[in-house]
């Protein structure tokens, strides 16, 4: 399992939905997060606030003010529908900064802006629904266009297909691996990746 990030650095960090935060006997879970395996895990998108007194941990969803995507800026959004083998519908929920968007926003991301590879088959190959996304915009206006072409940009959190438990990158390559279930599968995947395994040689 990956390393928990000692208490201290984690007051009033921005955290991803699965990203884990602590174990259950070190702290109760609040508002805003989930138990999987005996650690809480954040549940949605926010900032974590922490109760020392109660020992209660919680992730507060950060409200601010509006903004529209900019061309060739970078977003964040959450992988909804592909109503065609090489179209990914995006729901884009922050911006660059992590800052999240008080309305709703719909990206596009076309097969041609996931990979230059020749054997482009379908946008399944490098990105499924329920994926956490970190992309680029190349229009100004909705519907916005996207791109994960970019090195940085790509799949940073996944589900498991088979149990819905958080995927782990293997290092070095797209390849992700479900701790509880043991299922491999590939993504075009983001360095920024949130949760990674090393498994035993």
């Amino acid at each position: 399992m990956t390393a928990l990030a000692p208490i201290a650095e984690l007051r009033g960090r921005r955290v991803f939905p699965g990203e884990p935060l602590c174990t259950i006997e070190e702290f109760l879970p609040g508002d805003g997060v989930y138990v999987d395996d005996g650690v809480i895990r954040a549940a949605r998108f926010g900032q974590v606030e922490i109760d020392f007194a109660n020992r209660r941990i919680s992730v507060k969803p950060v409200t601010g003010k509006p903004r529209l995507p900019r061309r060739n800026s970078v977003v964040y959004g959450v992988a909804i529908g592909a109503p065609r083998e090489e179209l990914m519908l995006v729901k884009i929920f922050a911006d660059e900064r992590l800052v999240p968007y008080n309305g709703s926003f719909t990206g596009i991301l076309h097969i041609l802006q996931a990979s230059d590879s020749p054997q482009q088959r379908s946008i399944y190959d490098y990105v499924k629904p329920g994926d956490i996304l970190r992309a680029t915009s190349l229009s100004p206006a909705p519907v916005y266009v996207l791109s994960i072409k970019r090195p940085q940009d790509g799949v940073i959190m996944a589900f498991c297909s088979v149990c819905g438990a958080p995927l782990h990158r293997v290092p070095g390559s797209n390849k992700l691996v479900c701790l509880r279930c043991g299922n491999e599968e590939q993504r075009k995947v983001s360095p920024l990746y949130v949760l990674t395994v090393r498994r035993k040689r």
